[in-house]
């Protein structure tokens, strides 16, 4: 069984080295990449949800936010205060950028 859990682990550190490395570098091109999602559906998506079950939620927290899009979304057009975090600082960067009132943190969901 010793054996297993440190297979098991070594794993786990080879998918968080994945998820960190996935998007390094790609801030600037991610939102032609994505240029395809419908971020101002998907949001109106999110802000119901949010609201039929939670109605007297004000706050969101974006969960791998990427570049920030949905929190734009979500302040801009359903009055939402969001914050987000990802793991790459250059989507980040682009993040706080489209996004200014939200606070923005490099950090793993994961952890």
């Amino acid at each position: 069984m010793g054996g297993d859990s440190r297979h098991v682990e070594h794993g786990f550190e080879i998918a968080a080295a994945l998820r960190t490395e996935m998007f390094r570098g790609s801030a600037e091109i991610y939102d032609a990449i994505y240029s395809f999602k419908d971020y101002a559906v998907e949001s109106a998506q999110v802000a119901g949800l949010v609201r039929a079950l939670h109605p007297e939620a004000r706050t969101v927290l974006d969960i791998a936010c990427g570049t920030g899009e949905h929190a734009r979304h979500l302040a801009g057009n359903h009055g939402f205060e969001v914050d987000g975090l990802d793991l790459d600082a250059g989507l980040l960067r682009v993040a706080r950028e489209k996004h200014p009132p939200g606070r923005f943190f490099q950090a793993d969901m994961s952890e």
